[in-house]
């Protein structure tokens, strides 16, 4: 407490001094904030420790990266002139930078033997073709499986191009997704009706999206602060301070954020939003005590500020604790990108408290004179209000309802309860990145109808290892391979293509023997797999099986339905495998798929763990503001009752749990509690002054009613702005914390009182020491 009184009587003494040091702190900040990017990938979800993470980076090392984009064109294939178009527009899109290959019809290639020859040839070969060899060409892509299944609609009017990339920065990747799309249609010109989409597309997308957003979020809440505090306090001079003090408060947030090395995606790009919906809330309290407070002080500008920060710091500290131990428990997240989230906003809200009792009444000190002559003119402009007497009259009347009604009250909300808890038992969950872009995104609705023409995008991947001296240049081990890859397809819907190494040495098999269809089939003896390696192209050998050919990769093309499907095509998966192939090999999922898988996982786990820590820090607090056990127990009633609801309608409306909505239920204890806090106290001290618990209820109805009131309005449209946004799980999140701060209001109105005066709890006389009525400013506020 020492040391706060000496930092408030140096920024007293020092304004100017005070203002020159946030200056000079602020500049490299500054700095910082302007260097943000953005990077939505799907591998920053997870901890660099993450085992299934680093088998999955393990995987792309041996196997090349998933970095792809889908090209398909539709209209007439099979003429010259489409032809020479899929020629050029593969020929340009395989020289941009960071492009590492195109496979496209005109120039796959396929084995083809002759005598004792076995060489690759393209399907289609170069120049203009006449009718004849057009049919030709046709009937080999039609009869090739593998063509078929990747590269051609079922119905000969869409073909698609396949662009491998190369591992790259974000800024790289974005450049040369740009330079695809804009190289695609360019060629294609009306001749074809082009889609693009692809997981690459799609990631650089968000990075798109949420980057504008973040841009667009930050001056809409800035303005509607604004609007709000001038409203609030009625006082433009206030309200600018107000701002400029902001202001600073997202600098160092945002630019301490990127100075440690951090980049924005779909979750932290809300770090602005949020963390200027709560730093209002300890600008709030000072400047309207200090309104207060002026008239009993006369023009004695400095004194009034001076004595206005030495009574509001500790409530301010303590709601600040209070709202960055929520946000602190992300920490506990396995999704590293909530932990991120939870870590920064919980910094950024103690530089809020920070900068809100030094460089705010600094600058109210420094710009005294001003600050007197708007007091003054407020002065003598004030009238009483009809309409603040008839808010107040509605408190007390709500006050009255509660007390009145408590039994009724109680009732209902064991039954809203119980409502609420069977929706949470219905809340589905959603990983899959594709699906966070808006309905109305070219991409997404591209992707559509890519996956409706050739099949699933979602690579699931499937590595089996031979754990004995039969390795995969045996045919037996070969046939197996096949075996697995024609069950699963067969049986599992959701797979919609493959390609392993059995595809390969079937393609290899039928050239060796002249072109037979009839050996389509695993070679027979073991010279002829070994000639298959040997003569193989290594671009594609290399993606399919290992080195030292103890390991292949299957790698099948999925759609994901849905998170539930997943588990049972997983399931599914392990239970065939296991079954099949014995102690002589392993397996192992990897790929895109089961990061899905691990990151729901880790949403389910971090939704627990991440909500068990808020509710076990704030409890204490709380358990120290209220001085009795009972009381605080009772008191985190009303901040698990809006989580509930919150949580009850996402499951009663199917709006899933995503990397974004798995916060709302520590956000939400983490604020609300702000609330609780006020009201407890002020109850504490009515209980002294008046005759009995029903009365100190409605009294505190009126002492706390309107400031509760008036900041859950403010944070209400904080986080509503967030709907604005054009990245789904952002939007979700948007309104329903802003829903969740509403009921957070009705839990203190009309839960909090009722559960007081149904269990009786000892309300503990507000010690003298506890500095001057905590949270006394919010109930003063006008």
């Amino acid at each position: 407490m020492k040391h706060i009184h000496f930092l408030i009587n140096f920024v007293q003494n020092r304004p100017r001094i005070t203002l020159l040091l946030v200056f000079i702190v602020s500049l490299p900040l500054a700095y910082f904030f302007i260097q943000q990017t953005h990077n939505n990938h799907v591998e920053i979800f997870f901890q660099p420790d993450d085992p299934l993470y680093v088998a999955y980076r393990e995987f792309q090392e041996t196997y090349g990266n998933e970095e792809f984009a889908v090209i398909a064109i539709q209209g007439d294939i099979f003429q010259n002139k489409s032809l020479q178009i899929i020629r050029k527009m593969t020929s340009e899109i395989e020289n941009i930078s960071g492009v590492e290959r195109v496979n496209s019809i005109t120039n796959v290639e396929e084995f083809t033997g002759s005598e004792d020859t076995v060489f690759l040839e393209k399907f289609i070969p170069e120049g203009t073709l006449s009718g004849e060899q057009l049919k030709a060409a046709q009937d080999r892509t039609y009869n090739n499986k593998v063509l078929r299944d990747s590269l051609l609609s079922d119905d000969g009017l869409m073909t698609a191009l396949h662009v491998e990339l190369e591992s790259m920065s974000e800024q790289e990747k974005y450049t040369a997704v740009r330079e695809i799309v804009r190289v695609s249609k360019s060629i294609a010109g009306t001749h074809f009706k082009l889609y693009c989409s692809g997981l690459t597309l799609v990631e650089v997308e968000l990075n798109r999206l949420s980057e504008s957003d973040f841009i667009m979020f930050i001056p809409v809440i800035l303005v509607l602060i604004f609007l709000f505090t001038v409203i609030l306090l009625r006082q433009l001079v206030l309200a600018v301070l107000c701002q400029l003090n902001l202001f600073v408060i997202l600098i160092w947030g945002i630019g301490f954020f990127v100075l440690c090395g951090e980049k924005f995606n779909m979750v932290t790009t809300v770090l602005g939003a949020v963390l200027l919906a709560i730093a209002i809330a300890d600008s709030i309290h000072i400047l309207s005590h200090l309104q207060d407070r002026f008239q009993s002080n006369g023009s004695q500008v400095v004194p009034t500020i001076v004595d206005t920060i030495k009574h509001v710091w500790f409530p301010c500290l303590l709601t600040s604790l209070t709202t960055g131990a929520g946000f602190m428990s992300f920490t506990a997240s396995d999704i590293r990108p909530v932990s991120i989230l939870g870590f920064f906003t919980a910094i950024s809200v103690m530089f809020a408290f920070l900068l809100s009792v030094t460089a705010l009444p600094a600058m109210l000190i420094v710009m005294k004179r001003r600050v007197a002559r708007s007091f003054e003119k407020k002065m003598r402009k004030r009238k009483p209000s009809i309409n603040s007497e008839r808010f107040m009259h509605a408190l007390s009347t709500i006050g009255s309802f509660t007390i009145r009604q408590k039994t009724g009250l109680f009732i209902l909300f064991l039954i809203t309860t119980v409502i609420a808890v069977a929706g949470i038992a219905q809340i589905k969950f959603e990983t899959n990145t594709m699906k966070y872009l808006p309905d109305d995104n070219p991409f997404k609705s591209d992707l559509t109808i890519i996956e409706k023409h050739f099949g699933g995008t979602i690579p699931f991947v499937i590595l089996i290892k031979s754990e004995s001296g039969n390795d995969f240049s045996h045919p037996e081990s070969v046939r197996m391979i096949d075996t697995i890859q024609t069950d699963l397809l067969r049986e599992i819907q959701q797979f919609t293509g493959a390609f392993s190494i059995a595809d390969y040495m079937k393609e290899f098999n039928k050239a060796f023997n002249e072109n037979n269809p009839a050996f389509y089939t695993i070679p027979e003896n073991q010279t002829d797999i070994a000639d298959a390696y040997e003569l193989g192209d290594p671009e594609i050998l290399d993606r399919i099986i290992a080195l030292d050919h103890k390991e292949v990769c299957m790698i099948f093309r999925s759609i994901w339905d849905s998170n539930e499907a997943a588990y049972k095509m997983n399931d599914h998966v392990e239970t065939y495998l296991k079954s099949t192939l014995g102690k002589n090999y392993s397996y192992e999922h990897t790929g895109l798929s089961s990061l899905y898988l691990l990151m729901d996982k880790h949403i389910q786990e971090s939704q627990i763990k991440s909500f068990f820590l808020a509710f076990i820090i704030i409890f204490f607090m709380m358990l120290f503001v209220c001085r009795n056990f009972k009381l605080a127990l009772i008191s985190m009633v009303p901040n698990i009752f809006p989580i509930a609801i919150t949580l009850g309608i996402m499951g009663w409306f199917n709006i899933p749990l995503d990397v974004a909505t798995t916060m709302i239920a520590s956000v939400t204890i983490g604020i609300a509690v702000d609330d609780t806090i006020h009201f407890i106290s002020w109850l504490r001290r009515n209980c002294l002054r008046c005759k009995d618990v029903n009365t100190a209820i409605v009294q505190t109805f009126i002492d706390v009613g309107k400031p509760i009131c008036i900041t859950t309005l403010i944070l209400f449209f904080g986080f509503f702005v967030l709907v604005m946004g054009s990245v789904l799980p952002t939007k979700a999140f948007g309104v329903l914390t802003a829903f969740a701060m509403f009921f957070a209001l009705l839990g203190d109105f009309f839960v909090l009182p009722v559960l007081i005066l149904i269990f009786k709890p000892k309300l503990p006389a507000l010690e003298e020491s506890f500095p001057n009525d905590l949270n006394r400013i919010r109930s003063e506020a006008t």
